[in-house]
């Protein structure tokens, strides 16, 4: 009996930490939003969030997506954005902007 109600508890608590865990990714990849990137800075509009700051080190390129982590003047945020939701040379400046923002950390050091 003791082995069931452990796994029926850790099903509950897997299930809870899904529900949190993919709330977060859905939180940080915007449906809408306009990027511009400017010379040392990084600023996002859309879907109801403004956020502005400089791409950190901490950003990384994944398979077909950028994941960006972003120092913002109060506070830090995540923002994902994959290749198929931008035209090709969007996406292209964009990962070369995340490269040239992690490569230029690790030169300074």
């Amino acid at each position: 009996m003791n082995s069931v109600v452990a796994t029926l508890f850790c099903i509950a608590l897997n299930t809870l930490a899904g529900i949190i865990v993919w709330r977060k990714i859905v939180a940080a990849q915007p449906q809408q939003g306009i990027i511009l990137l400017e010379p040392n800075q990084f600023r996002f509009e859309g879907s109801g969030r403004q956020i502005q700051g400089v791409i950190s080190k901490q950003s990384r390129l994944l398979g077909q997506s950028v994941w960006l982590y972003i120092n913002g003047f109060s506070k830090n945020y995540w923002l994902i954005i994959s290749a198929n939701s931008v035209d090709e040379q969007s996406y292209a400046r964009l990962k070369r902007a995340t490269l040239e923002a992690i490569n230029y950390v690790a030169e300074s050091k």
